[in-house]
């Protein structure tokens, strides 16, 4: 414990600021890094478990459901009773639980397990963002959350690497086990370093329906969204799923016009910074996840990488933006978040129209440039965005603003994947049997015994291009058989063609939502920053829902 005392009698008045960014880019960068690490590591996870259907996808989907759902109540407890003191909570509750799930010797526990990590995370992720704006002015935020954005972008980076190579040289345990001394080294630092807060305005939320209602609202939301990728959107508990969650919500907003005290103070949707901040936060996480998305099947399924080899494709993306973020956090007090994120917005909007050059025959060199040019434009959007989100409230409040931002982060990447995959899904099966040479083998009599074949790789893009061959075995035939080779080679053709087409429907919409959100940017977000609010001993209902800051 001596380096650990040394540490903190290093800490003075004029760099605590810097080691609570320190100490709050640490435990973020754990978080991260275990989101998707764990996507590469569920073929292995797989064949060890053998989850079915629906248990395969929610060792996944448990995480995002928890993750988004709990930010705003870990926020707000953070703001009431000291974020210091959650925030080390919920990297105990990580560090704990990985170590559990890298022991997991059943399905059932492992998803469990990634449930809680979800609640862990739910605490680190907002609550690392209100630590650093407490610990800096307003002028100075740009810088600090620049920083706080490349460490961010990093764990992206090295997500889908770490995980490869831990799950190819090791056993999928260790993407778990490595979070044990990360989390470990995080909880000592952040119990040296970092100086408690909490909000003294007098107005912290003391509303426990506000609070379950807008839980189970986000709850209710995001499982929606999960399911609806699997069953279709006009299934009946998809639906039910989603009329639930606008009910919770109507509920949710109800309640807090009517709280004195409320969990979410609508006012802050009454800031145009804050609201279009937050549909920034959407959009851009709504592309983000059609990116990952689409571009990690691509690079497997049509050209066949690996886990790790496409991984590696996405650095010269994250190596842009790890460079572009603490530069942006710096031109922030120059030019304004309104221009740096509109200008991001569009430049991500045209680095995505260059994954149009993606190909069945395109190389890896045809897309860098798309790589590229997202990356930058990338840049220019998390720091400037998230000092937006954080000036718009008054700083007492910084715990429920980032938690807010963080929650429909979530919901934006969730809403990403499922509305893109459907589209892309949908336009893949209609493309895939209108294919000339799809209607050719299924009109021959002589390929009648290929018929299952033909049909599975029809069901969606998952099965489409360099994975016919696994698909043939599969279904008891011999891919090496000389005979069906023709046959195989019709099918990846006509299915890697339909999952490009697929793929190109997914690009249009995605610039489109981000060109859109960049024009509501510019329209919205001013570059003001809350003053603090008055402690008054109780709010009226019309006082609830003022403006924080006439913008």
């Amino acid at each position: 414990m001596a380096p650990l005392s040394r540490l903190s009698n290093r800490v003075t008045d004029d760099n605590a600021k810097w080691w609570t960014l320190i100490a709050a880019c640490f435990a973020l960068f754990m978080a991260i890094l275990d989101n998707l690490v764990v996507n590469v590591a569920l073929p292995t996870i797989s064949r060890d478990l053998e989850p079915t259907p629906a248990e395969f996808t929610w060792i996944v989907s448990a995480y995002i459901l928890v993750f988004a759902a709990l930010q705003i109540t870990a926020g707000g407890l953070g703001d009431r009773f000291g974020r210091k003191r959650w925030f080390l909570g919920g990297i105990a509750v990580f560090t704990l639980t990985s170590a559990v799930a890298a022991l997991a010797n059943s399905v059932e526990l492992l998803i469990a397990m990634r449930a809680i990590q979800g609640l862990g995370a739910a605490f680190i992720l907002p609550l690392s963002l209100s630590l650093i704006s407490e610990a800096f002015p307003p002028e100075e935020r740009g810088r600090a959350l620049g920083i706080w954005s490349a460490i961010s972008v990093s764990g992206l980076a090295l997500g889908p690497v770490v995980g490869g190579l831990l799950v190819e040289y090791a056993s999928w345990n260790w993407i778990f086990l490595i979070n044990v001394p990360i989390g470990i080294g995080a909880f000592l630092v952040t119990s040296s370093v970092v100086r408690e807060s909490r909000d003294t305005s007098g107005t912290v939320a003391t509303d426990v329906p506000g609070t379950v209602l807008i839980t189970a609202a986000i709850a209710s939301l995001t499982y929606g969204l999960i399911e609806a990728g699997e069953r279709g959107w006009g299934d009946a508990l998809i639906l039910s799923a989603l009329a639930l969650s606008a009910v919770l919500l109507a509920a949710f907003v109800v309640v807090e016009t009517r709280t004195a005290r409320p969990m979410v103070p609508l006012r802050f949707f009454r800031s145009g910074t804050f609201t279009g901040a937050n549909l920034d936060a959407f959009a851009i996480s709504f592309l983000i996840a059609g990116v990952a998305f689409f571009l990690t099947l691509y690079q497997q399924n049509i050209h066949g990488f690996s886990a790790v080899r496409s991984g590696l494709a996405m650095l010269p993306m994250v190596a842009v933006m790890m460079i572009g973020s603490p530069i942006s956090g710096l031109l922030i007090g120059r030019l304004g978040t309104s221009r740096l994120i509109s200008f991001g917005m569009l430049v991500a909007g045209g680095g995505m129209l260059l994954f149009l050059r993606a190909g069945v025959d395109a190389s890896y060199l045809d897309i860098v440039p798309g790589y590229m040019v997202m990356g930058l434009g990338m840049s220019f959007i998390f720091a400037p965005m998230t000092t937006a989100v954080l000036n718009s409230v008054e700083s007492a409040k910084s715990g429920v603003a980032s938690a807010v931002n963080g929650a429909i982060r979530e919901i934006g990447t969730v809403f990403g994947i499922a509305l893109l995959g459907t589209l892309m899904n949908r336009t893949y099966q209609s493309s895939y049997d209108a294919s000339s040479q799809v209607e050719g083998l299924r009109a021959d009599p002589a390929t009648g015994p290929l018929q299952p074949l033909i049909d599975r790789i029809g069901e969606g893009m998952g099965y489409g291009g360099s994975v016919v061959n696994e698909v043939a075995a599969r279904v008891g035939l011999d891919p090496s058989d000389a005979a069906l080779a023709p046959v195989l080679a019709q099918i990846r053709a006509a299915s890697s063609d339909a999952f490009i087409a697929g793929m190109d429907i997914a690009i249009w919409v995605s610039a489109a939502t981000i060109a859109a959100a960049a024009l509501l940017s510019y329209v919205l977000i001013k570059d003001r920053v809350a003053e603090s609010a008055p402690a008054p001993a109780a709010l009226t209902a019309d006082e609830a829902i003022a403006p924080v800051v006439a913008d």
